[in-house]
């Protein structure tokens, strides 16, 4: 476990050192307002049953999809 400590991502930014998950989280929350704000003026939120696992769904896989964007082994 001693040998993998460096192997989380961390990024330097204005001299701090955040880990790469808590800035992909905030990436994932401001997507997925966009995307609510989409819904609200669409009208499509009725039709989303059950609301709460659809938005538990969209906003993990948002988080989980900008952390394979920029932090994937290429």
């Amino acid at each position: 476990m001693l040998t993998m400590t460096g192997c989380d991502p961390q990024l330097n930014i204005a001299g701090a050192y955040f880990p790469a998950w808590l800035l992909c989280m905030i990436g994932g929350l401001l997507s997925f307002w966009v995307i609510h704000l989409i819904f609200l003026r669409t009208g499509i939120i009725p039709f989303l049953v059950p609301i709460t696992l659809v938005y538990a769904a969209l906003l993990s896989s948002l988080i989980c999809g900008i952390w394979l964007i920029f932090f994937s082994a290429r």
